[in-house]
């Protein structure tokens, strides 16, 4: 259960977690790996080692995925853009930079938010008209955690169409994705500043919104 009156960091962090981990299923979160870490697999990667290839998609594709999933109308168009965008980090590490002011994951949800940024133009995120978007189905095991899990997923799914592109964007990348201001900065080429106001903006927006609709008054009964 998602507690209301947790920090309102805490509560879209766990709300965001409820898009689910590997397309829809309920794997445990992997611990991620340090920077120094990273950077070996990438070398391995570039000398043709399959075993870190695969390491470098495992520990970022469930981050891709629940990034671009409020930024797309569906979970299928999620898992076509998390696929693309997988697909394009692993054939361009030879273009990979590394730099100190930004980590590895910036990199790869810069591709991932271009790769989106694509879709939404053609297909942009629409409510339906009872203001709900689609329910999934959810193959859990227990009906009543999975009711649960599919209403907070829902709430932040709408609560997330509300907002504009950029702050979608944001909020994403901060919590989907869990980069901090700098690298979500280096990602869409604006100042860590920025993305501070605009994260606070739309965090309080979007907490406010999605504590409504999780409440039995405000109609997601």
């Amino acid at each position: 259960m998602i507690d209301a009156a947790m920090p309102r960091g805490s509560l879209l962090a766990a709300l965001f977690a409820a898009l689910s981990a590997r397309f829809g299923g309920d794997a445990e979160a992997l611990a991620p790996l340090a920077e120094n870490e990273i950077a070996r697999l990438v070398e391995r990667a570039r000398a043709g080692d399959t075993g870190a290839r695969q390491t470098l998609y495992v520990q970022h594709v469930d981050r891709v995925f629940r990034t671009v999933r409020g930024m797309l109308r569906s979970d299928a168009d999620a898992e076509d853009v998390t696929q693309d965008a997988m697909l394009t980090m692993l054939t361009s590490l030879h273009k990979y930079t590394p730099r100190t002011d930004a980590r590895f994951a910036a990199w790869v949800m810069t591709i991932a938010v271009n790769t989106a940024r694509r879709r939404f133009r053609r297909r942009r995120p629409e409510l339906t008209a009872t203001g709900e978007l689609p329910e999934t189905p959810d193959n859990g095991v227990d009906p009543l955690e999975s009711l649960d899990r599919a209403r907070r997923r829902r709430a932040l799914l709408v609560a997330l169409a509300e907002l504009s592109e950029r702050e979608r964007m944001i909020v994403g990348l901060r919590y989907g994705a869990d980069l901090n201001a700098s690298d979500i900065a280096t990602t869409l080429g604006l100042e860590p500043a920025t993305i501070r106001k605009i994260l606070e903006r739309a965090r309080t927006r979007l907490s406010e919104r999605i504590e409504a609709l999780l409440n039995p008054e405000g109609g997601m009964s």
